[in-house]
């Protein structure tokens, strides 16, 4: 006959064990959960908020995983599947888009853009943009600093020779390089880059169309942890940031 005697019966032992799978299973549910909560928020940031963004990062409570470029391109790669949870563009146009097509709902408007010219000599102006110039702007097809660039151009009348980068990210490079002689760049950029004032030039609002920049939520994303970032975008704070950074 089998003796228990010093040792649980067969009966509790089994409860205890049970009771201890049950535990242990629930803890793994808990820890999943916090896993799944604490993926970073899958952002497409448009190439002139970069500086911006990165203020807002360090600031905001959730991590963060930005994708630097222009409207056009992150446009065209959330159309075509890549997985973005939030789309910061540097105009309205791609977010309503997207909002119509229902790929993204919840369009808040974070920020309108300041244009400016930096130069690497001479002073910037109207009378700098002549013909021995090279200038680089940002794709106008795809970027839209790229189009209130030439809409400047145009409206001033002058054709300097015009360097196409993929976005203003882009362009300040080609003039900090060398490669172009200055460049249209956002004004953002510009100060974080701590350009001396005598070598930019803010284009008046009246030379373009006003530089709205929109975000959306992204359909079939963390929807939720979204709509919470953008809520946070548009709150005082941020934009406090925002406005700091070279933004209206």
């Amino acid at each position: 006959m089998l003796s228990c005697s010093g040792h649980d019966p067969p009966q509790r032992y089994l409860e205890t064990s049970s009771r201890k799978r049950t535990t242990a299973l629930a803890a793994l549910a808990v820890l999943l959960a916090i896993s799944g909560s604490a993926q970073p928020l899958r952002v497409a940031v448009a190439a002139n908020f970069q500086a911006a963004f990165s203020r807002i990062a360090v600031a905001y409570e959730a991590p963060l995983r930005p994708t630097y470029g222009s409207s056009g391109l992150l446009y065209a790669q959330i159309v075509q599947g890549r997985p973005f949870d939030v789309f910061l563009s540097a105009d309205r146009e791609r977010p309503q888009r997207l909002v119509a097509e229902d790929r993204a709902f919840g369009l808040v408007t974070y920020a309108t853009g300041r244009l400016a010219l930096v130069v690497n000599d001479d002073v910037p102006g109207t009378a700098w943009l002549n013909g021995e110039r090279r200038v680089a702007i940002a794709d106008p097809k795809t970027a839209p600093y790229g189009r209130a660039a030439l809409q400047v151009l145009t409206k001033l009348g002058v054709e300097p020779r015009r360097i196409t980068a993929l976005n203003v990210a882009q362009a300040f490079h080609f003039a900090a390089s060398g490669a172009a002689d200055g460049a249209f760049a956002s004004l953002a950029q510009v100060l974080a880059q701590d350009t001396p004032t005598h070598r930019y030039w803010i284009a008046a609002e009246s030379l373009h169309d006003p530089i709205e920049q929109a975000a959306v939520v992204v359909r079939g994303g963390n929807e939720a942890a979204a709509r919470q970032f953008l809520a946070y975008l548009i709150d005082a704070n941020a934009q406090a940031l925002i406005r700091a950074a070279g933004y209206l």
